[in-house]
């Protein structure tokens, strides 16, 4: 299995303040204190698919950098599956990844240091509010041959996009720290890390609604990033520089991950009060071991993950809620 990511910071300006919250120690302290008294009032633990991973087999990327594409669709169909108390549908990430490359590409500062067709969630918004969603069926996914270092963008074929123009989102809520150029300010949640950011995602989450989020990648004297080290692929927890007991771990790089987060694990031991459940889009070649060993602190669930809320608090760049403000897509 190929490990790929495919987003990026989405400013400078963005990668500035995570580095000033990385090295701000009293400013993190601060915030921590602040975050845990309200989570201790919220329910414990919960999954939002709770009971459907047996019927929602979790995607792979391939080795291409689309994961904002597949996490977007996860909370999509999670949410239509809670919606309608049906099994998820199928729905095409490469439809999605598609209209995000040939009709919204990034801006041309965003653009620098993308990964190969990446792309940022405000894209994955700007697609889903335009052009809708696609079954897989109208466009199916096309897997990176692992011996290609690059393929071909190709625009939505006209049958995927008048099969998708009557499935628009308009979608709940975007977050970003700084301002994506072209965007309509109203439209944008303007956050700073360190500012309740954890304790944002985890209100969506009560309110039955994934969330999207895009996190930087960190370092570790391996060379690894901190989303492959043996220890991340065994059990699927993800470390930060902050949690307790991590390894040491420089950066944050410009290059960055995306993934759904489906529910929340509460820990008393945790600074910032608990774990976010997430979906990846790596296959069942991540957290290979969170099933087969109970005393393993894991999502349970081979393919999800664990992010502490305090890497979700001081670290995510940015976030999107890929499903209206109704109670019907």
């Amino acid at each position: 299995m190929v490990m790929s990511f495919g987003t990026k910071a989405p400013s400078q300006f963005a990668l500035d303040a995570i580095k000033a919250v990385r090295t701000a120690s009293d400013a993190k302290a601060v915030t921590v204190q602040k975050r845990t008294a309200r989570q201790r009032s919220a329910p414990l633990s919960f999954r939002l698919d709770a009971g459907l991973t047996d019927q929602w087999p979790v995607r792979d990327q391939f080795g291409r950098g689309t994961c904002v594409a597949f996490a977007t669709l996860a909370a999509v169909e999670l949410h239509r599956a809670l919606r309608d108390d049906m099994p998820p549908e199928r729905l095409s990430e490469q439809f999605l990844h598609d209209c995000m490359v040939s009709f919204h590409p990034a801006a041309g500062t965003e653009e620098t240091g993308l990964p190969q067709g990446g792309v940022l969630l405000h894209q994955a918004l700007r697609a889903l509010e335009q052009h809708g969603i696609a079954g897989a069926e109208h466009a199916p996914y096309r897997p990176l041959e692992p011996e290609l270092n690059a393929q071909p963008e190709l625009a939505p074929s006209p049958a995927a996009l008048t099969a998708a123009s009557g499935n628009l989102i308009q979608c709940r809520a975007y977050g970003t720290i700084g301002t994506p150029e072209g965007m309509d300010t109203a439209r944008v949640d303007n956050f700073l890390p360190g500012e309740d950011t954890a304790e944002k995602m985890l209100d969506f989450l009560h309110e039955g609604l994934p969330v999207v989020i895009g996190l930087p990648l960190f370092q570790h004297a391996s060379g690894l990033s901190n989303w492959v080290l043996p220890a991340t692929i065994r059990s699927g927890m993800v470390p930060c520089p902050d949690d307790p007991d991590a390894s040491t771990l420089e950066g944050p790089r410009a290059d960055g991950h995306v993934v759904c987060l489906t529910g929340y694990r509460h820990d008393p031991t945790e600074p910032s009060g608990g774990w976010f459940v997430f979906r990846n889009s790596w296959g069942l070649g991540f957290a290979t071991h969170s099933a087969v060993e109970p005393a393993l602190m894991s999502a349970g669930t081979r393919g999800y993950g664990l992010l502490s809320a305090t890497h979700v608090n001081n670290y995510c760049w940015e976030y999107l809620v890929p499903v209206p403000p109704e109670a019907s897509i």
